[in-house]
């Protein structure tokens, strides 16, 4: 087994374009979507009927009624943009496990995603390879040092501390983890400290990142609340904001 590579940089400069505008063609790229969570969400019950009764008693497990109502919205619209990339019915989409344990739509296995909420934020990524996302909104009363000899190395614990918004800098890199770890299907472990989370090149092994290839992972802006990052095996990314009606 070869021991992969794992790149990691930071965007800047981006452009979220509307979604209206988007083709639906992949090739050899990321498309990213934003999903604004509006503080009104009156019609839940009209894009809702895109569910299953699976995924509405999956929403049913949530104690809370606004994580329910954010799953509802995340699912529903994951089924509406699959169905435009696939050319398919967004209701008659049937979700499968795969090999790797990743999800993908039954009867295609060249069109990969993966989701990640929070905060007032959903993002979903849609790639022909492999790939993972994930945003986070830092919680301010977040004790993270009690977590950081857990989950980081040695160098990106200095990092954080050193930085002028440590707070920042630490969900900064977990977000890097987080994506990374999506994208292999690893999942987090007790490798997590291992998994390289600050700017540069990192050789690593395939048994920590359970996975053989090599990864780019880049993060970016979403607003000065919210951090986003995706790890997959392209560079090239489209940022596309998804519009709800209101």
């Amino acid at each position: 087994m070869s021991n992969p590579k794992v790149r990691i940089n930071q965007l800047s400069n981006i452009e979220w374009l509307d979604g209206s505008l988007c083709t639906y063609t992949i090739s050899h790229s990321n498309h990213i979507w934003q999903i604004n969570i509006p503080s009104n969400l009156k019609h839940i019950n009209a894009i809702s009927n895109l569910l299953t009764a699976d995924e509405h008693e999956r929403a049913n497990r949530y104690y809370r009624e606004k994580d329910k109502q954010r799953f509802i919205l995340a699912r529903a619209i994951l089924r509406l943009l699959l169905a435009r990339y696939l050319n398919r019915d967004a209701k008659q989409l049937i979700f499968e496990i795969g090999e790797n344990k990743k999800p993908h739509v039954k009867g295609d296995t060249n069109l990969h995603y993966n989701v990640s909420h929070s905060g007032d934020y959903i993002l979903i990524a849609i790639s022909d390879s492999e790939v993972g996302v994930d945003v986070e909104q830092p919680d301010l009363n977040m004790h993270y040092e009690d977590i950081m000899d857990i989950s980081y190395s040695k160098p990106e614990a200095d990092f954080v501390k050193a930085s002028a918004n440590p707070l920042q800098t630490f969900y900064l890199l977990w977000t890097r983890k987080e994506a990374l770890l999506k994208a292999t299907a690893k999942g987090i472990d007790d490798a997590l400290k291992h998994i390289p989370g600050i700017d540069g090149t990192h050789n690593t092994l395939h048994s920590t990142i359970g996975s053989e290839k090599d990864w780019i992972v880049q993060s970016f802006p979403i607003d000065n609340q919210h951090i986003g990052s995706i790890a997959s095996a392209y560079s090239e990314n489209t940022f596309w904001e998804f519009k709800l009606l209101q």
